[in-house]
């Protein structure tokens, strides 16, 4: 749940917007074309994923179905749900979870009106239905930074955090220089920075940088040469490395692939 939380999503595509009403719907998915999140509005079922993991979603959880993955619905107690099945840019793949959301009822008016204006399908429709996936999502990684996770703890690395984002593009910056910041020894800050957002500073900033450079290289207006330095990497080597590493691809060749 954590990398699911933490991603930065760009919606590629929404394949489906939908409400399912009770006792209907598939009960058998093989190899799934796209990602999934329902919210169940009522009753109980349990999903049996071909790994043996199973998730039972009851009345207001959200629950998440990975791309390719594989499992068995079994309705303990019928119900309906709302639904939205989408791409994203990369090929990245989560574990499939379950959550509980306090604001289930916002929530679900943005699952509600996905599934109305899907099938109106009215000009302007696909991108309202982006919109209100990313609702969704932002929704639910409020609420989870908020209720899983002390504010006390968070605050301690706020001023670091802060630094990231305005430096992250200037300067090579150290762990060393973060946790002073912080007043922390590098080892706590560390472990404080990944109980938050689960993946460790260095790669937090290397995603940013990433996600930057993937901006320029997608705006046709810069260079390789030119989206490295602006995005903060100093080397080629590294550059190409990391951005291979996230993507899949070489900077070059997501720069043809954009346009």
């Amino acid at each position: 749940m954590d990398e699911f939380m933490n991603y930065d999503f760009n919606i590629n595509k929404i394949v489906l917007a939908c409400f399912v009403a009770a006792g209907t719907g598939n009960a058998i998915h093989k190899n799934r074309p796209s990602h999934g999140l329902a919210i169940n509005k009522s009753g109980k079922k349990t999903y049996i994923f071909s790994d043996e993991k199973k998730l039972t979603v009851k009345e207001n959880d959200i629950i998440y179905l990975p791309k390719h993955s594989t499992y068995t619905v079994k309705s303990e107690v019928l119900g309906d749900c709302y639904a939205i099945n989408f791409d994203i840019d990369e090929d990245a793949i989560f574990e499939p979870f379950v959550i509980n959301i306090k604001k289930h009822n916002e929530i679900t008016d943005y699952f509600r009106i996905a599934n109305k204006v899907w099938a109106y399908k009215k000009n302007g429709y696909i991108i309202k239905c982006k919109a209100e996936l990313y609702n969704i999502i932002y929704a639910m990684q409020k609420e989870y930074f908020s209720e899983y996770f002390p504010k006390e703890k968070l605050d301690i690395i706020k001023p670091a955090l802060e630094y990231i984002h305005e430096r992250y593009t200037k300067e090579l910056i150290s762990i060393e220089t973060l946790s002073n910041m912080c007043d922390i020894t590098p080892e706590y800050f560390r472990r404080i920075f990944k109980s938050f957002y689960g993946i460790s500073p260095v790669k937090y900033i290397n995603n940013l940088k990433i996600t930057r450079a993937k901006e320029l290289l997608k705006s046709k207006m810069y260079s390789v040469t030119e989206a490295l330095q602006l995005s903060g990497f100093a080397e080629m080597s590294h550059f190409s490395r990391e951005f291979k590493k996230s993507t899949g691809i070489s900077p070059s060749e997501y720069k043809k692939s954009a346009q």
